[in-house]
């Protein structure tokens, strides 16, 4: 199927256009995300902050009642009256406060109460609320909270409110005293965020996006299905308490989302909008998809447009196809119209000169085969006869070739004999001029022998000289020896005897108490001395033994040397007597071997003489054979020659023949 150019033409052009398309459509699709991306960060930003400044204008509101009814006054003379009078100043001062804090809820529905809380522990409210017995206002946390810092308003987490259960959070700031800047008390107010989640959730976001308000705990104060809930504990409301404001990408609930936050004022709550990706990247999708049938389209239109031009293309091709394998089958009298003057059409002219030019060469080849088939004959005659009659000639010269040959081998067999002849005469003559030097070297040797032995008898006597020497110092030895050993016994006597000296001596020294511990401690001394002299002696007395020992048999050994001795020197004289009559043999044996050399010489002188003579022969023996075997070589190489010109007459003849053969399949 993709063997045609129609095919390949259209794939080729079909994938292009789809390849061109698809990344057109992917460049649009991501080029849109991002320009989506921006606007959608954009217009998050702008709403956040706008949404932003409404909430703290709203708070702003409220924080500012609180600060100018801490300053007010008619409420600081309430709380001064309370200080001096409580009667007169719950009976008279607090209804004209009371007054003023009705009109104030009438105006602003989303206060729950205004309350007023005395240092001297009590407490009102506006409207009344029931309040249990002993109701102590400084232990409440906002008072607490509020005294800590006088100078600022302070605004509680948000908490649930048990009547309502709407979500509220206190604002309050202490009263204090013009004149002394005491505390008088506390004047706060429950402020409901229902008005504050109303509003926000009013805000229109774009793009099927919502918003959500959080305490600093994470408590979701505004959300469209988490109101109440705690969100601490995910991912994203963690990322948003790390950073004042900014935008996180995540997954919740299998979606994927998009959250772009910012921090209100001075409450650490965080306001942010939130957008699912996929609800941001709808219109992106889809234009991709519009894009993607546009692209398909344009594929199937670029489909029909390319299969007329590769159809345009390819026709003239086939049928230029068609004329090209009756060609190819021999018909040459085919010839194609060229209806373009393109490329094909070239192509087509091109042709129709090829099959002319082949027409022509094949009707030139017709004629000069049948001039070529007769040549050929003729030439396969005439080398026939010429083979025939040198054939004669080289059997003539191959016979007297022959019988050179045979010469020239006798007379070099000849030749060779004569030459391993005088080659077994040098070495005669060699190994005869070797007899006469080692008959020298042994004269010689035998001479130096004789007198090595002269000198053997010499050593031998005074090496006897020696041993006797030596026998008479061991004897001598062991004499002293002996005399050492009586010395040594003398000596072990002398230690016993000191020895017993000394332990009579202690045994009086302790008699004598202490005036012979001194005289004790030398007897001691002594006694110690003498028996390391024992041991002493001792030792020597066995190193002496050992002694005496080896000299004993150094003796022994001495007089086993001598009787060797005497033995050696009685050889040494036979072997004297061997050398003299080896030196009467050996000049006898240099005479003989010097009249064998003298006629080996002669013989060697006539055997040059005879092998000069041979090799003559043999040299004019190898030119003849030479010569008769370059001859009938000739004669044969013409024979081969002539045959080889008659076998490629026979060749050309045949393939004249065939080439007949094959004009005959083409038709001009």
């Amino acid at each position: 199927m993709f063997k045609k150019i129609q095919t390949k033409i259209m794939l080729s052009v079909s994938v292009l256009v789809a390849i061109a398309l698809i990344s057109a459509s992917l460049f649009s699709y991501f080029q849109t995300k991002q320009q989506i991306a921006g606007n959608v960060q954009e217009q998050a930003a702008g709403l956040a902050n706008d949404v932003k400044s409404s909430t703290e204008l709203y708070l702003d509101s409220y924080g500012n009642t609180v600060d100018r009814y801490s300053q007010d006054s008619r409420l600081i003379d309430y709380l001064k009256t309370l200080k001096q009078d409580e009667a007169k100043g719950l009976n008279e001062s607090w209804p004209i406060v009371d007054q003023d804090f009705e009109h104030f809820l009438e105006l602003n529905k989303n206060v729950a109460v205004l309350y007023v809380g005395a240092e001297t522990k009590q407490f009102k409210t506006s409207p009344v609320l029931e309040l249990p017995e002993g109701f102590d206002p400084t232990g409440r946390p906002w008072y607490q909270a509020a005294v800590q810092s006088p100078e600022k308003i302070m605004w509680t987490e948000p908490y649930e409110d048990a009547s309502s259960g709407e979500y509220v959070v206190t604002v309050a700031k202490p009263v204090l005293d013009p004149e002394t800047k005491d505390i008088l008390g506390v004047v706060g107010l429950d402020l409901s965020l229902a008005g504050l989640s109303g509003m926000i959730n009013q805000t229109k976001v774009s793009y099927n996006g919502y918003p959500v308000l959080l305490d600093p705990k994470g408590m979701a104060l505004v959300h469209p299905n988490q109101q109440g809930k705690d969100l601490s504990k995910e991912s994203f409301v963690k990322a948003m308490y790390k950073n004042e404001k900014g935008n996180i990408s995540y997954e919740y609930k299998g979606a994927d989302r998009e959250l772009y936050y910012t921090t209100i004022g001075n409450t650490g709550w965080k306001l942010g909008f939130v957008y699912e990706t996929d609800e941001l990247l709808k219109d992106a999708q889809q234009l991709f998809n519009m894009i993607l049938i546009f692209a398909s389209i344009a594929v199937v239109i670029a489909l029909v447009v390319t299969y007329f031009l590769a159809k345009s293309i390819s026709n003239p091709i086939r049928n230029l196809q068609k004329q090209v394998q009756l060609v190819a089958e021999g018909d040459l009298t085919v010839s194609v119209e060229a209806k373009s003057k393109d490329e094909v059409g070239t192509l087509t002219h091109h042709f129709n000169a090829m099959v002319e030019n082949m027409r022509g060469l094949i009707s030139s080849v017709s004629q000069s085969v049948v001039t070529v088939n007769e040549s050929t004959s003729n030439l396969s005659a005439v080398s026939e006869e010429t083979i025939a009659a040198s054939e004669e000639v080289s059997r003539a010269v191959a016979e007297i070739a022959s019988g050179a040959t045979t010469q020239a081998e006798d007379a070099d067999e000849t030749n060779r004999r004569t030459l391993d002849l005088s080659s077994q005469i040098e070495k005669v003559n060699e190994q005869a001029e070797m007899m006469a030097r080692l008959s020298i070297l042994a004269e010689t040797a035998n001479k130096n022998g004789l007198s090595q032995m002269h000198v053997l008898r010499e050593k031998t006597g005074e090496s006897n000289e020696v041993l006797q020497n030596i026998e008479e110092v061991i004897s001598g030895l062991a004499g002293k020896v002996a005399e050492i050993e009586q010395v040594i016994q003398s000596i072990t006597e002398i230690s016993e005897q000191t020895n017993l000296l000394a332990l009579n001596a202690s045994i009086e020294a302790a008699r004598a108490g202490e005036s012979g511990r001194g005289f004790a401690v030398v007897a001691d001394e002594v006694r110690k001395l003498a028996e390391q002299s024992s041991i002493a002696a001792d030792k020597v007395r066995k190193t002496i033994t050992g002694i005496g020992a080896e000299s004993v048999r150094a003796v022994k050994e001495m007089e086993q040397t001598k009787r060797i001795a005497e033995d050696q020197n009685s050889t040494v004289t036979d072997t004297e007597r061997a050398f003299d009559e080896i030196a009467d043999t050996m000049d006898q044996m240099v005479k003989s071997i010097q009249q064998i050399t003298s006629e080996v010489e002669i013989i060697n002188n006539y055997k040059e003489e005879v092998v000069a003579s041979i090799q003559s022969i043999a040299a004019v023996a190898e030119q003849s054979a030479a010569a008769s075997e370059e001859v009938s070589a000739s004669s044969e190489e013409q024979v081969r020659a002539l045959a080889t010109v008659s076998q490629s007459a026979e060749e050309l003849n045949d393939a004249s023949t065939a080439l007949t053969e094959m004009i005959k399949h083409f038709k001009i």
